[in-house]
């Protein structure tokens, strides 16, 4: 897998994959934008700028138009990264090499240039049916998330670690800041992105670059002036000078007990491969000392795992606990970050979390959407992308390494959701 870059202007690039691995060619639009712009009207854009066109103003035509390009397949989403929001608009279409001929490829990437620059408009804003449908929807998937209380307990952890910094913002935005948005000020902010976001565009498919080149350049040719930022770097993260203690109580059945550290070393660092091993030996992965030691042994938590960011530079850990096992599993979790630090782990824990992370690297190459989605998250954080590179600096970390990285990550935050007092 390597992704091959062409500057198409100021601010937007093409990265193209050409191979015949997949029976599709994929386009992906990624924008970036700051998290702290607005992260519920960014999350709502892809929602409703999707659901219709100038040219096909109802859902139903422009479902119809897909079918006509041999089902083409036609999405829009959004991630966090860091400190920033990332817009997803994707089309994929059959590739011309199964058609006999014919190539959906020009009509889908029309299809989606109507939807980014031609949407559907009423009174200078976007269609008021479109934005109230998909207001509604959005409320849903964040209350989903509410509901979801590791996903919950995650969040509340990141508000209670980063007060006041923008990674603390979640990725859908609140609940608040959703509710109070118009037709007219969503339309106003998606031109305003579309003035200045990053845009990176990236094709997936059986087709010579030069073909790739035409296609994104078509595709972006309605843009206009632009004055596009740069990209900010994640803000380092500071460490409190105590340790910080929260609980919450509500009326659940399992307790959540979260850790927040702070990482000597972010993905940008030479270092930073050490510490991808040391989380992968420490909670990454099923063989790994949090769910062998926490889960299996000693039967005190449903789950238990750890992870990083590497843009952010913190490790959390996350675990489902009985309320009465909330001291001893703190405990012990705790202490297999210390063995960690004192380098007391096995020669097979790292040989079998090298083969998962591995493993993991060359199946991102399984799937257009993952394979671009990595490819684009790696670059973000100025790690390398090809995946040999990869898995050769992971290679080159010694147990001291592992060891040293363990000993820079320093405990924030411990979050608990416990079940309601006097219950």
């Amino acid at each position: 897998m390597a992704f091959e870059r062409t500057r198409l202007s100021d601010g937007a690039d093409l990265f193209f994959w050409p191979t015949k691995k997949f029976k599709t060619t994929t386009v992906r639009v990624l924008l970036r934008q700051p998290l702290a712009d607005g992260a519920g009207e960014g999350a709502l854009l892809p929602m409703v700028v999707r659901r219709g066109t100038r040219s096909l103003p109802r859902p139903v035509e422009l479902a119809r138009a897909l079918d006509n390009l041999y089902g083409a397949d036609l999405r829009g989403d959004v991630i966090k990264l860091g400190e920033e929001q990332v817009l997803i608009f994707h089309v994929e279409a059959t590739s011309g090499a199964y058609l006999g001929g014919e190539d959906p490829l020009r009509g889908a990437v029309d299809l989606l240039g109507d939807v980014l620059f031609d949407p559907l408009l009423e009174d200078g804003g976007f269609a008021p049916a479109f934005v109230a449908q998909e207001r509604e929807n959005l409320l849903r998937r964040i209350q989903g998330i509410y509901s979801d209380k590791a996903h919950y307990a995650q969040l509340r952890l990141i508000e209670e670690m980063c007060p006041g910094e923008n990674y603390a913002i979640p990725r859908l935005g609140r609940p608040e800041e959703v509710e109070a948005l118009t037709p007219v000020t969503l339309y106003e902010r998606w031109q305003r992105i579309l003035r200045t976001a990053p845009i990176a565009v990236y094709i997936v498919g059986d087709l010579p670059p030069e073909r790739a080149q035409d296609e994104a350049q078509r595709l972006l040719s309605r843009l206009g002036r632009r004055s596009p930022a740069r990209p900010g770097a994640a803000s380092r993260h500071e460490a409190p000078a105590q340790l910080r203690r929260v609980t919450d109580h509500q009326p659940v059945s399992q307790g959540k007990l979260a850790f927040g550290f702070t990482a000597d070393r972010r993905a940008d660092s030479p270092d930073y491969p050490a510490l991808v091993m040391m989380n992968g030996i420490y909670g990454g992965f099923s063989h790994s000392k949090l769910f062998q030691e926490v889960r299996e042994r000693h039967s005190l938590a449903y789950y238990a795992y750890s992870q990083i960011d590497g843009l952010k530079g913190l490790v959390f850990v996350q675990s489902g606990i009985e309320f009465e096992h909330r001291a001893q599993a703190e405990e012990i979790i705790l202490a297999q970050l210390e063995a960690m630090r004192r380098g007391e782990f096995r020669e097979q824990e790292v040989r079998d979390t090298l083969a998962g992370i591995e493993s993991q690297i060359l199946q991102s190459a399984d799937a257009p959407s993952e394979a671009i989605m990595t490819d684009f998250e790696l670059r973000a954080s100025g790690r390398p992308t090809d995946p040999e590179a990869r898995i050769a600096t992971l290679r080159r970390v010694d147990a001291e390494a592992i060891a040293q990285a363990a000993r820079g990550v320093r405990l924030d935050t411990v979050y608990f959701l416990d079940g309601q007092e006097g219950s």
